[in-house]
């Protein structure tokens, strides 16, 4: 089963915003384990994609789903709708799976949504990452607060793993030092993209906080130093094959907060 089909976004305010009540805010650790589903939506159905998911969102409720992910949408490159679900572990993806193959009902009825909904795309794409926290940085952040997502994929070299790896952690030092203001994840994808792939993840509260990225990444490069500089320049070039960077806007109307989530800004994740 494609994990595709556990998709839903949060669709009324009375319907979760009782059990976002019971739930507690506040800066959360990165998952573990982070699914990545990557749509292509064709030009001009980013309406039509949001009805469907309208649609998924009542048969998911409906089945009692606690699958909850967050959707966003590209601000940068092609038409894309991108959602992230994080899991504990492994298992617990599996676990995921069984509870959607457990309901017949369910799993029909989204089945027929699946189908309307891949009239509205020109592809897609599933894969999973597992959490480098010794390749990650800053502290845990309330992504409930957050707005935007930037993205960077590397795609690193056959067999270049440990260079690409330790230059990263030679970077890490050069953040701390500087004492950038940003977090960020990384993930090592293990399956479902070419390998060696690490994608990295930075929430961002506002579109403003490019602004003070400059800032952070001159006060990072003076710390670095020329020689810093040069030989982590050395290190990725030799090692990374390609760099892709793109930025997402979070979308209220693709995704399915969990009540953690919710409670940070009900209005926003929950509107009326």
């Amino acid at each position: 089963m494609n994990l595709r089909s556990l998709s839903a976004h949060v669709p009324t305010f009375a319907l979760l915003i009782a059990p976002a009540l019971m739930a507690q805010s506040g800066p959360q650790p990165p998952p573990p384990v982070m699914v990545f589903i990557r749509e292509e939506v064709k030009p001009g159905k980013g309406a039509a994609h949001e009805a469907t998911e309208a649609a998924w969102t009542q048969a998911m409720i409906k089945g009692k789903s606690t699958n909850y992910y967050l959707g966003m949408e590209a601000l940068t490159g092609p038409s894309e709708a991108w959602f992230l679900a994080g899991y504990g572990s492994f298992a617990k993806w599996g676990g995921a799976q069984n509870e959607f193959d457990a309901n017949p009902d369910l799993k029909k009825e989204i089945a027929r949504i699946a189908e309307q909904d891949g009239e509205l795309l020109s592809g897609a794409r599933t894969f999973v990452g597992a959490r480098r926290k010794d390749l990650s940085f800053g502290p845990d952040v309330e992504i409930g607060k957050m707005r935007y997502m930037r993205v960077r994929t590397f795609r690193v070299k056959q067999g270049q793993n440990r260079p690409f790896e330790d230059g990263l952690k030679v970077a890490l030092e050069g953040y701390a030092k500087s004492r950038y203001p940003f977090s960020f994840a990384t993930y090592e994808v293990v399956a479902g993209q070419p390998s060696p792939t690490f994608v990295i993840l930075r929430p961002m509260k506002s579109l403003g906080d490019m602004d003070l990225a400059d800032a952070a990444d001159k006060a990072f490069l003076e710390v670095m130093g020329e020689d810093g500089r040069k030989a982590l320049s050395k290190v990725f070039g030799d090692s990374v094959q390609f760099v892709e960077n793109q930025i997402f806007s979070f979308n209220p109307k693709l995704t399915f907060a969990g009540p953690s989530t919710i409670a940070s800004d009900p209005a926003f994740w929950a509107p009326r």
